[in-house]
């Protein structure tokens, strides 16, 4: 269920963008047409992530420049391209090398990956205590990558909840978006076909690993609490591709041990996507279709608002 979660909650995202003065020149489309999934209704067939994480930066840089600091805004599509080594590399070809690009990816950051280590580095402790304040309110865990990847922007601040804010709008009304989309969500993985497809699919990757979970998240934890058997403990939150990349070991690592966990991250990716196109992908269409379909006649109002 990977990809219609993050689907969804990008398609939340960038649809209350365009809805508080972004400049698309998406239209809309009315609320009542029937047929149509929650991405076109918005006016949104393919939502683009990078675009909204790249907008985010500039207005980080913008703000902390004000505060006579410097930041460089991180490119999301040329910070992927230098922790992977490809410029276009695609999704089939990212979870063949990569996975889930958690160990794989852990200790790939480089200059171009991660412009502002560099910024940070040259710093002294107080001064990047104040860094750190200004950037994220003293919270330097709390990104909006994380915030967007978990849900919850509540642990947002400085000038990265200033960002935030500014591109959304209204935070409340981003809280409430996202609360109605996990609630559709929840709705999907609760519909007994799709309790008995992921039945399959846990099923079918034990036999292909020799391991038991329930979900995909969980085998993304899985290879979390590895790394950091290896490593030492990780930042908290929830992974995204590569953002371990620049985390820095507690202690001395066992180099075999993280190149053999990076191929059996690779190996559990597989197992993941294969099962999951075995068992669920038709399952899941199915279902979402109805499922947006009741969530499009319930929620018309506040659809309405965000593209007015």
């Amino acid at each position: 269920m990977r990809a219609t979660t993050i689907a969804l909650a990008t398609t939340f995202v960038v649809a209350l963008t365009a809805g508080c003065g972004s400049g698309s020149e998406t239209k809309s489309v009315p609320a009542t047409q029937r047929g149509a999934s929650v991405e076109s209704q918005l006016g949104f067939d393919q939502a683009d992530s990078p675009q909204t994480r790249a907008r985010i930066e500039t207005d980080i840089a913008t703000c902390m420049k004000a505060e006579g600091l410097e930041y460089t805004p991180v490119d999301p599509i040329a910070r992927l391209a230098a922790l992977t080594g490809r410029s276009n590399i695609s999704d089939e070809d990212f979870d063949r090398q990569f996975g889930y690009g958690i160990a794989t990816l852990y200790g790939r950051a480089t200059p171009q990956s991660d412009p502002n280590a560099r910024i940070y580095a040259r710093l002294g402790a107080a001064d990047q205590r104040s860094y750190n304040r200004v950037l994220t309110g003293g919270k330097p865990d709390q990104t909006f990558v994380r915030a967007a990847d978990t849900g919850d922007y509540s642990g947002l601040g400085g000038c990265t909840k200033k960002a935030t804010e500014r591109l959304f709008g209204s935070s409340a009304l981003l809280t409430t978006l996202q609360r109605k989309k996990d609630e559709l969500d929840e709705s999907i993985v609760q519909d007994q076909r799709m309790v008995r497809a992921f039945a399959a699919w846990t099923r079918c990757v034990r036999d292909r690993t020799g391991q038991t979970f329930e979900d995909s998240e969980d085998v993304e934890v899985d290879i979390q609490d590895r790394l950091a058997a290896i490593v030492g403990p990780l930042p908290p939150g929830e992974s995204a591709p590569g953002e371990f990349a620049s985390h820095v070991a507690e202690r001395p690592v066992d180099q075999s041990a993280l190149a053999a966990l990076r191929q059996l991250e690779v190996k559990f990716a597989a197992a993941d996507i294969a099962c999951e196109e075995q068992h669920i992908t038709r399952v899941e269409k199915i279902v979402t279709k109805d499922k947006e379909k009741a969530f499009l006649d319930e929620n018309a109002e506040l659809l309405r608002r965000i593209r007015n």
